[in-house]
């Protein structure tokens, strides 16, 4: 996906882990935790550049994302959003935004258009093991996303 997590807890009655590949399996459905910090998802902005952002920052604050970055159009403006996050399918997470400000004018479409592009940011198809999402915060620090990791097969 290339977005870095900052820690990824597991736990289950039974739980294998290997590496490896990384691969955990386990007896039981358990528990799965996964941290993206602030900084971890601002340079996985910066990286995908919607719609050419750069300098992107993030800060995770009462419920939302607030992210602020950079854009050079003859000169730089600066723009500043606000973000929600929602699980699709207990598989992937979407950034959606809830409002933007450029400048004083509040494009919302076209920042979403380009959010799209880089949706979802989190899809657990790509994890070593089969898991569900079930609840996302805005965390202290970044994103809380908590879940079940399956049984073995």
């Amino acid at each position: 996906m290339g977005l870095r997590v900052q820690s990824v807890k597991l736990s289950g009655v039974g739980l294998k882990c290997s590496y490896p590949p990384f691969a955990a399996e386990s007896e039981k459905p358990g528990i799965l935790e996964v941290f993206v910090s602030e900084a971890d998802l601002a340079d996985f902005l910066n990286k995908m550049s919607p719609a050419g952002l750069k300098n992107v920052s993030v800060e995770a604050k009462g419920g939302l994302l607030h992210i602020r970055a950079t854009k050079t159009v003859l000169i730089d403006v600066k723009a500043y959003a606000i973000c929600s996050l929602r699980i699709v399918d207990a598989k992937q997470l979407f950034v959606d935004l809830q409002s933007v400000d450029i400048m004083g004018a509040g494009p919302k479409q076209l920042i979403q258009s380009q959010l799209d592009k880089i949706n979802p940011v989190v899809d657990t198809t790509d994890f070593p093991f089969v898991a569900r999402l079930n609840t996302v915060e805005v965390a202290e620090g970044g994103i809380l996303l908590k879940g079940t990791i399956a049984p073995d097969s």
